[in-house]
């Protein structure tokens, strides 16, 4: 074996073919290849280091194949640089309105030269935070100089003057209160395209021109202008969803300055975060629990809960308690761009994944929708049920969960254990035999009394005959 072998080796170096030599224009095509790889390199790095500092995202594209752009996109305004294209276009109308809202917060002050002031220092001081606030972003954009900084002083004094106007009452103001009132049928499209990842400007360019136009302290304007904010949000929302976040807001009022805030999204959502929260495992398979239509063959049922944000799920003795969701346009928005946040930022827990991961586990078929519209935990204002469960399906799907804020495993593994006793399969269908049909409860109650009293007869003869 071992001749042969040797043999082998000497046949092929002596088969060997001699060493490619490079043309001149052929070595050039190589060094120029090198240095594009070299340049891929470093762009890899600055992505690297950029998605470290990035926290305004474009959605995943796959995220948007699979629900749409609409849910994405803004209807009514821009903010920020990733819609700056379409400001002159689609989105002018609001571009006047901001132009007037500017108008009116200068307006406040009287003197002109106040005015150019206050103008100024807002201008430069951007200008100073201008790259950290391009770092904020995850995509370079074209919008530079002068025009940058005036996006940004314009932007945040839009949503600054809106935030306060229509923040601590209902959009029916009374346009001789103040000059934007006449703007309050917009109000409503404000709403969904404040919470939209792509629509985002730093949370800290906010609390800079807050400060800036109302002549506190930055660390003053930060809890003024979370509550603000809040309060505006709230309005957006349906009457159930209002009534709980009305009460989580002044229960944690106190929290709000502690928190790190991002931008108006990263707010919102920080607001909605569960207090039931578990440490998973370092390592875990992604759990699993069937649709409510085979849960309840197990006797599981569903209630509404009376946890402050729908994200508080529960499970109690056989029961999901979930507070109730109005699933509205708002909603859809605001689900699904906390989920498209979570899963672009590394460093975020993922909340809203994970409960858009158990809607959509929960739901199947239009009939599950209208159980659990039923049961007063969702409150349909889409067209049908039908679309309300295509919509959950669609949330929940292709979305990347690991342990980092998986809140419900512990449900999950519950409701699953739960699930697979066979003892809850008899007991389950006992009730469902027979409690929900009173005339079967009744007869079978009756064939009973009948076999205990021909046993006591029996057992009273047997008595009398010995004696």
């Amino acid at each position: 074996m071992e001749s042969i072998s040797v043999e082998g080796e000497s046949s092929r170096t002596n088969d060997q073919k001699p060493i490619q030599e490079f043309t001149q224009q052929e070595l050039k095509f190589i060094d120029e290849q090198v240095t594009k790889y070299s340049e891929e390199a470093k762009k890899l790095k600055e992505e690297a280091h950029r998605r470290n500092t990035s926290c305004i995202f474009r959605v995943l594209p796959r995220l948007k194949e699979i629900n749409g752009n609409s849910l994405y996109e803004p209807n009514m305004v821009s903010i920020g640089p990733y819609y700056y294209n379409l400001r002159n276009e689609k989105l002018k109308m609001a571009e006047d309105c901001k132009k007037k809202c500017f108008g009116s917060l200068l307006a406040k002050n009287m003197d002109k030269d106040k005015q150019i002031e206050i103008y100024k220092r807002c201008l430069q001081r951007i200008g100073q935070l201008e790259e950290d606030i391009r770092k904020c972003y995850s995509e370079e954009f074209e919008v530079t100089g002068i025009v940058f900084l005036e996006m940004m002083v314009v932007d945040a004094c839009f949503i600054i003057e809106i935030i306060e106007m229509f923040g601590f009452k209902k959009i029916e103001v009374n346009s001789s209160e103040s000059d934007l009132g006449a703007l309050a049928w917009m109000v409503p499209y404000f709403y969904r395209d404040f919470l939209l990842l792509e629509n985002q400007i730093p949370f800290f360019v906010l609390q800079e021109i807050y400060a800036l136009t109302h002549d506190i302290s930055v660390e003053s304007s930060r809890p003024k202008l979370m509550y603000a904010a809040l309060r505006f949000i709230m309005n957006g929302m349906k009457k159930s969803g209002f009534a709980i976040f009305s009460g989580f807001l002044h229960d944690r009022l106190d929290q709000l300055n502690r928190w790190p805030v991002l931008h108006l999204l990263d707010l919102v959502g920080s607001s909605l975060m569960p207090s039931n929260i578990l440490q998973g495992p370092s390592f875990f398979d992604a759990p699993f629990i069937h649709c409510i239509s085979k849960l309840r063959l197990a006797g599981i049922k569903v209630s509404p809960g009376g946890g402050p944000s729908f994200l508080e799920v529960r499970f109690k003795r056989g029961v999901i308690e979930m507070p109730n969701i109005a699933i509205d346009d708002f909603m859809r928005c605001l689900l699904l761009n906390c989920v498209a946040f979570e899963q672009c930022h590394q460093r975020s827990n993922k909340y809203f994944s994970v409960y858009a991961t158990f809607l959509d586990c929960l739901v199947n078929t239009k009939e599950d929708v209208e159980y659990l519209r039923e049961r007063n935990v969702i409150d349909n204002y889409l067209a049908n049920d039908s679309e309300v469960a295509q919509f959950i399906n669609s949330a929940g799907k292709d979305l990347v969960l690991d342990d980092k804020g998986f809140y419900l495993l512990k449900l999950f593994e519950d409701v699953d254990k739960h699930y697979r006793n066979s003892w809850m399969w008899k007991w389950a269908s006992f009730k469902q035999e027979y409690f929900d049909k009173p005339w079967l409860l009744l007869s079978a109650a009756g064939g009973l009394l009948l076999v205990l009293a021909t046993s006591f007869q029996a057992v009273m003869a047997y008595k009398f005959k010995n004696n």
